[in-house]
């Protein structure tokens, strides 16, 4: 089976107020993560990491991806250090977050996935571009620039599984965000992925952390 998830930030201490996740200290968030996500892995179970992994001296925190039972894809996000937005120092980190993240596989933008209905679907840390905010003016003029827009998956009618949001919704349209402050903690099945693709396009919250 394979599961989904994005935006752990293991080591970020401001995530947990940022985000209103139920921790006192991060320590106690790190441990927790990747236990919630232990417990629902069975062994030859894939978990598909959608970027944002850890902050701070990553010497420290991202090995705690690697603590996770299953053979883990990462697809980059922006705030890891490998990602291409981060210029070409962003070259020295590749194999950084391989051996430390003890990855099975490293995309560093953007992919497509076959799902096990043969739904073919985008994969992308970033959802698809808002349209409606790029290269327009704000409320005091000013012409709003996306910063992720090179880097954005291009919007071909399909499917999208993505992060980067957080708990802003679980989906919007044809989006679904595989975040834990989208999913109450925890990495999402691949089932529970088809379900909501089987429903249709619509607009979900996030679920609550329990």
């Amino acid at each position: 089976m394979r599961f989904f998830t994005s935006d752990t930030h293991f080591g970020h201490q401001n995530i947990i107020r940022y985000c209103a996740r139920p921790y006192d200290d991060v320590d106690r968030m790190n441990d927790d993560l990747v236990e919630r996500a232990s417990n629902l892995l069975a062994d030859g179970d894939m978990l598909w990491h959608l970027g944002d992994v850890a902050l701070g001296p990553l010497t420290e925190t991202l090995p705690h991806l690697g603590r996770i039972p299953a053979a883990v894809t990462l697809v980059a996000g922006n705030h890891d250090r490998c990602h291409p937005c981060n210029g070409a120092r962003g070259e020295r980190f590749i194999e950084v977050y391989r051996e430390r993240c003890r990855l099975s596989d490293l995309i560093l933008t953007n992919t497509t996935l076959t799902l096990s209905t043969g739904t073919t679907v985008n994969v992308s840390h970033f959802p698809y571009a808002d349209t409606t905010l790029d290269g327009h003016e704000d409320r005091h003029g000013e012409v709003i620039h996306d910063r992720f827009a090179p880097w954005r998956p291009a919007d071909d009618g399909s499917w999208l599984l993505c992060g980067h949001v957080h708990g802003s919704w679980r989906q919007s349209g044809r989006m679904i965000n595989v975040g834990v402050d989208a999913w109450g903690g925890t990495p999402v099945s691949e089932d529970a992925i088809a379900e909501l693709i089987a429903a249709g396009e619509r607009d979900l919250p996030a679920l609550p952390w329990t």
